[in-house]
């Protein structure tokens, strides 16, 4: 519990911790654009590899923006990779419902696309729930070495999960709640949307380094 509360708190006591949140929420500007996202991904795999060591300034500076970039365009592609199921299947949704748009579908076309949409929710809620619980095991795995490969390990992200599974609970559903607030902009008219969407992105590497050391010692490699 103590990990989770430094995981919220931790941005505060760092060096220059305004600036740094400052300069965060202009990378994140410059996401309209698509230029930030990448930058701000490779920021939050410095802050868990960070965490991850132990280290007491978590906050990097923003320097060696071509290296976050590179890093967060690895990360980037690795989420995608774990979402392709989902977007693979909702291509042919897409089709239907555009086929639909144009020409009226009705009897038996009509019933499979119902049927369809169905079996789509199905499969894609347990795989987004399954999918959001082992995000921080992901995304600490993927920060150990920034290598794909071992976060595509799908066996060993099952083992690590397992090993300490109610705290990995726990930290998902944080990670939900301070996103959600983040998203809905709650702390909008206090602190900005942006410094609060950064916010929640630093506490959600923060949770994932955290995880990472509360690994028993002979399965953190």
């Amino acid at each position: 519990m103590e990990n989770l509360g430094s995981a919220f708190t931790f941005p505060f006591h760092q060096k220059e911790w305004g600036l740094k949140l400052f300069l965060g929420s202009l990378f994140l500007l410059l996401g309209i654009v698509g230029l930030g996202i990448p930058v701000v991904c490779g920021y939050m795999v410095r802050v868990c590899q960070r965490v991850m060591k132990g280290e007491e300034e978590k906050l990097p500076e923003w320097s060696d923006v071509g290296v976050l970039f590179v890093t967060g365009v690895k990360y980037v592609v690795f989420l995608l990779i774990y979402q392709l199921p989902i977007l693979l299947l909702m291509i042919p949704l897409f089709s239907l419902v555009t086929v639909g748009a144009m020409v009226d579908l009705s009897g038996t076309p009509a019933v499979l696309l119902a049927f369809y949409v169905v079996g789509l929710v199905f499969v894609c809620v347990p795989y987004t729930i399954l999918f959001v619980l082992l995000l921080p095991v992901i995304t600490y795995r993927f920060a150990l070495r920034e290598r794909l490969v071992d976060g595509l390990d799908i066996s060993s992200v099952f083992k690590d999960f397992l090993r300490q599974w109610p705290t990995a609970t726990l930290f998902a559903i944080a990670a939900v709640i301070v996103k959600a607030l983040a998203g809905l902009g709650i702390l909008l008219f206090v602190v900005g949307i942006l410094p609060t969407l950064l916010y929640s992105l630093l506490v959600f590497a923060a949770l994932s380094g955290f995880l990472y050391r509360g690994l028993p010692a002979e399965a953190a490699a």
